[in-house]
């Protein structure tokens, strides 16, 4: 039976840092966790480690899902939650070590939001995070400042910024029932789950930082500072956007109003488009970054 929290971690080659992940699992003051755990289809011994853990410390619970056929980051954390059973959830990546207080400190809040909105609501909770070096050495006080995010979004800006991080998120049953299974169009799995609780739910935030967020060469993502050198992937982007809007239309498009209707055709519909019909749109539709230079810079180089 699954405890109260299911920890769910996908692995990939991550024998390098994968036991002081789960040394920090161990070492939280809450306890009623479980792991599920899915492996990418490693090559290294990411999964010899978790066995190794697993024996050595058979107080924790523990599930490793027998699939290992290499889905990708997306799918694979899509089919961990598939795969769970208990009323939060958690994604956890690899590489990263969670300070003790993290799963109490985010469900504790989370059920705040739930006694205020109830449980059937989509609620998610997220942290700030500490980006350091491989070796564990802070590179800053606040992934948050580092990026500059603005945490307090319309639903609107949610379309284009995502200040949330998977690893740093707490989650409820609702959430997960709304926003998985993954779709095509989705950008990254913890992305497209901000979003749909933001939109159809809450998202609550907690400014303290509650975990390590490593970077290193294979991080997929990672805490690379924004800047001029992205300029170039705008139109990239861009895209990326339309398609996710285009599955969050084709997913809910029963429950919006008229309005959001509009707003969502108008971003899945921006694509097709090149040049100033492209850059009309998104004026028209006020599908701009926060700040005047973010969007000055999106409509440029759109």
């Amino acid at each position: 039976m699954a405890g109260t929290v299911q920890i769910l971690l996908s692995t990939w080659n991550g024998a390098a840092w994968i036991k002081a992940l789960l040394d920090s699992l161990a070492g939280q003051h809450f306890r009623d966790w479980e792991l599920l755990v899915r492996d990418d289809g490693s090559g290294d011994q990411t999964l010899a480690c978790l066995q190794d853990w697993q024996q050595h410390h058979p107080q924790h619970a523990m599930t490793i899902l027998p699939d290992r056929q290499p889905l990708g980051s997306n799918r694979s954390f899509s089919q961990l939650v598939a795969a769970s059973t208990a009323p939060y959830l958690m994604f956890c990546d690899q590489d990263d070590v969670w300070f003790p207080d993290k799963i109490t400190i985010q469900l504790q809040q989370l059920q705040q939001l739930e006694t205020r909105y109830g449980s059937q609501t989509p609620l998610l909770v997220h942290s700030d995070l500490v980006p350091t070096d491989s070796e564990l050495q802070p590179l800053a006080a606040s992934f948050w400042a580092s990026r500059r995010f603005r945490l307090q979004q319309s639903r609107k800006d949610w379309l284009l910024t995502n200040p949330v991080s998977g690893c740093a998120s707490l989650f409820n049953r609702a959430a997960a029932q709304q926003a998985f299974p993954l779709p095509e169009g989705a950008m990254q799995h913890d992305r497209w789950l901000a979003l749909v609780c933001a939109w159809f739910g809450r998202v609550g935030t907690i400014t303290t930082p509650l975990l390590y967020y490593r970077q290193h060469a294979a991080n997929q993502i990672g805490a690379h500072a924004a800047g001029w050198r992205q300029l170039g992937n705008i139109p990239v982007r861009i895209d990326a956007w339309s398609r996710q809007a285009q599955a969050l239309l084709e997913r809910f498009e029963p429950v919006l109003s008229l309005a959001d209707r509009r707003l969502l055709h108008a971003l899945a519909s921006v694509r097709g488009l090149r040049g100033g019909k492209k850059r009309l749109v998104m004026l028209k539709h006020g599908l701009l970054k926060p700040g005047p230079a973010a969007s000055l810079a999106l409509l440029l180089f759109a």
